[in-house]
């Protein structure tokens, strides 16, 4: 079995994660770079899978059963969950995870890897301290039954998941 493949996709869909994590950090600049990193993660997630049941077709699906039918029931939504928004983006139209801007305050000045902002004004008794601004950042989420959560922190943990099931089938399947 070359397993090596497989790991490979897992650090592929980690590199996507970790380009997601960056992107959602940034307050400037352009936003849908996020949703190609989540593509890209969400498929090289799900080859993962694939090219098991590929390589080893006599032994994987039923491993894979008997593992998933061992997770507990928020892994197992969570698997599905991915699964299927995997399917949506590349099948229908795109990953269901949503956005929104969050505002903070700032004064004098704000940085990040996207950019500089420089508050700048005539403090007055209006201001308190100083002139400010709101810089807004992207925060991107699932709705998960009935509640939304980072789509990071989702996506690190079902690779966490997959990591483990790799993990599991590698010292079954020595």
């Amino acid at each position: 079995m070359n397993i090596d493949k497989v790991e490979k996709k897992l650090r592929e869909a980690d590199f996507f994660l970790n380009k997601m994590r960056q992107h959602e950090s940034k307050a400037f600049g352009d936003r849908e770079p996020f949703d190609f990193f989540l593509s890209a993660f969400l498929s090289a997630c799900r080859t993962v899978d694939y090219r098991l049941r590929h390589e080893q077709p006599a032994i994987y699906p039923a491993w894979r059963d008997a593992w998933e039918a061992n997770r507990a029931p928020n892994e197992s939504k969570l698997i599905k969950f991915i699964v299927d928004d995997r399917n949506t983006e590349v099948h229908e139209s795109s990953s269901s995870r949503s956005s929104k801007l969050e505002g903070f305050e700032v004064r004098g000045s704000y940085s990040d890897n996207s950019g500089t902002l420089e508050v700048f004004g005539v403090p007055t008794p209006l201001f308190g301290s100083g002139p400010r601004a709101t810089v807004y950042k992207p925060s991107y989420s699932f709705n998960i039954d009935g509640s939304d959560r980072s789509a990071t922190e989702v996506c690190g943990e079902y690779l966490k998941l997959l990591t483990e099931m790799i993990a599991s089938f590698k010292a079954d399947n020595p």
